[in-house]
């Protein structure tokens, strides 16, 4: 994964695991910050479009973490 989208990926995470209080608001203004920061770097790309890939490869990233399927006994 691309070390920008890998940031924007674990800021998003903190976001979603930080939901109230001071301590959100400032994960979600971190948060913003880089994409700002991205969207510097690539003028081409809409702020929405930044958005939708970052969750598409958070989604697939919180899928990565858990645990892979065990096999059975004797198999």
């Amino acid at each position: 994964m691309n070390a920008e989208l890998q940031a924007l990926v674990l800021a998003l995470e903190a976001v979603i695991e930080g939901r109230t209080g001071a301590e959100a608001k400032r994960l979600e203004a971190l948060y913003q910050s880089h994409l700002a920061d991205a969207l510097e770097r690539h003028p081409g790309l809409s702020r929405q479009t930044l958005e939708a890939m970052v969750f598409v490869v958070y989604r697939r990233w919180i899928r990565s973490q858990g645990k892979p399927p065990t096999l059975p006994p004797n198999a």
